[in-house]
């Protein structure tokens, strides 16, 4: 069963009403009478409305959850990229600070670092 069959069965209304006098029916995505009940055919129609509609919100709701981690992944790819960028100007400022770099090429290196170029 997936996730949002699951979570659908779990519901109030699925619980009282139609746990026992319906199946789902995988070859058609829909629930059907499983003759332990006699039910009207409005009801179940009206039932089979209701998780089609819960099917198509949850399936936004997974597109949205998509979306935000894929958006979350590329927010921690760019986080390494500028981290990656503040580390090397950090590099140029120690060396700096040791000597070992004069002041005039320390602003280019540092503008080029910065952006990446370096």
């Amino acid at each position: 069963m997936d996730k949002c069959r699951e979570q659908f069965e779990k519901q109030r209304y699925w619980i009282g009403l139609f746990r026992d006098a319906v199946d789902f029916d995988e070859e058609l995505g829909r629930y059907v009478l499983n003759g332990q009940r006699k039910l009207y055919a409005f009801h179940l129609d009206s039932f089979n409305e209701k998780w089609a509609i819960w099917q198509e919100a949850w399936q936004h709701h997974q597109a949205k959850v998509e979306e935000l981690q894929a958006l979350y992944t590329q927010q921690g790819i760019n986080m390494l990229k500028m981290q990656k960028r503040v580390d090397a100007a950090q590099k140029l400022i120690d060396d700096w600070n040791c000597g070992g770099v004069h002041i005039f090429d320390l602003l280019d290196e540092l503008e080029q670092a910065l952006k990446g170029e370096g």
